[in-house]
């Protein structure tokens, strides 16, 4: 009894926080002050109109990935003065990082007065002005049909605003590290029971475990110094770089991608799709993954990816790979370098969105295949 009523009463805080604490009221105020006069002649609008706080979930990453897409493609973000969703720009550390950029907020789609497109989590009725509209669906749920899209997992907002993208490289220039990983492996995070049960997969420790047993220990490169390591050109068959021995600046994370023919694109905490392998696509570093079809759409087994099903599996491309010609992975990299330019680059998911699909699957990549 005392833990649902608990639980009800964060929920009724939840709700009224956004009138009571001082820090989600002057976000909402600085927000709303801002009006529209951000935005220039003739440029085309999007309305982001959202009550559900489900928007803000993943610490506001669908809502930055969301609107910096929106502005890359030539968008001016327009938001309506929803306080539940608004108030959380002053709290939301990756939410926050859009307050820099052009944005505009308006009382209500009355405002808005010449054509614009809509993006929305309400069930309302199509306004005079709004040209297209597309409604946000958060089930956990796979797409239907061609009226439905889903929401991709993007580079993460703090690489984001710390790189220029797309990086630039040349698919023929032969990289330093044939296998590389980065990123956090501590156990109580990176080894839970939900990879294993919900997803049929290998978790993040059993992965590196499993690829440590197939190459042989003088083969494995663990360096201290990420500058040292970032620097060098020498080459190493694995590079095994774990944040608790050897962090890798964010603002530098592309650039150690770039170094490396294959990343070992091991699942997140409690889900396979994690964003570190949108940012070795991007950085023309071929996936080695058991999620593939994660992906929208999905990536293709020795063409753009090594995928495999089962811990055998995993150990025999990781001979494979260790033998490769450089041949064989400038071919691959040409086609991981083809699905970013048209799927990853920066706006190419706004301007896709407004093409076809009526419907926006948010959480359609958490549900296990």
């Amino acid at each position: 009894m005392s833990f649902h009523f608990g639980k009800s009463l964060e929920a009724a805080f939840r709700k009224i926080r956004p009138w009571l604490k001082p820090d989600y009221r002057r976000a909402y105020s600085n927000l709303l002050a801002r009006g529209t006069r951000e935005r220039h002649h003739n440029e085309p609008i999007v309305c982001c109109d959202f009550t559900n706080p489900a928007i803000d979930a993943v610490g506001g990453r669908y809502y930055f990935s969301l609107v910096r897409d929106l502005i890359d493609a030539g968008f001016f973000p327009v938001f309506t003065a929803r306080r539940s969703t608004l108030s959380t720009f002053g709290t939301s550390r990756m939410k926050s990082l859009l307050l820099s950029e052009r944005l505009g907020v308006v009382d209500s789609l009355d405002e808005l007065t010449e054509p614009y497109f809509l993006i929305t989590d309400r069930d309302t009725p199509v306004p005079p002005n709004a040209k297209r509209v597309i409604k946000v669906d958060y089930q956990q749920r796979l797409v239907r049909s061609e009226d439905e899209m889903a929401f991709p997992v993007f580079v993460h907002p703090h690489i984001t605003v710390k790189s220029k993208l797309p990086i630039c490289y040349q698919i023929e220039t032969e990289r330093p590290a044939r296998i590389f990983f980065g990123g956090n492996t501590e156990p109580d995070k990176y080894d839970k029971d939900v990879i294993r049960e919900v997803y049929h997969m290998l978790s993040r420790r059993e992965m590196l475990t499993q690829t440590i047993t197939a190459i042989a220990p003088e083969m494995i490169y663990r360096p201290r110094d990420s500058a040292e390591w970032l620097a060098s050109t020498d080459f190493h068959s694995f590079v095994l770089c774990e944040t608790q021995h050897c962090k890798i600046p964010q603002e530098r994370w592309l650039e150690a991608l770039a170094k490396a023919d294959y990343f070992l694109a091991c699942p997140g905490v409690g889900m396979p799709l994690c964003h570190n392998l949108i940012e070795a696509l991007t950085a023309g570093c071929i996936p080695i993954l058991q999620y593939a079809d994660y992906l929208p759409p999905p990536l293709r087994h020795g063409v753009n990816c090594l995928a495999f099903s089962d811990p055998a599996g995993l150990r025999k491309i990781i001979g494979d790979v260790l033998t490769m010609s450089n041949e064989e992975i400038r071919i691959m990299r040409t086609h991981v370098r083809d699905y970013a330019i048209e799927y990853l680059t920066p706006g190419s998911f706004a301007k896709r969105l407004f093409t076809g699909p009526q419907t926006l699957l948010i959480n359609a990549y958490r549900v296990p295949r």
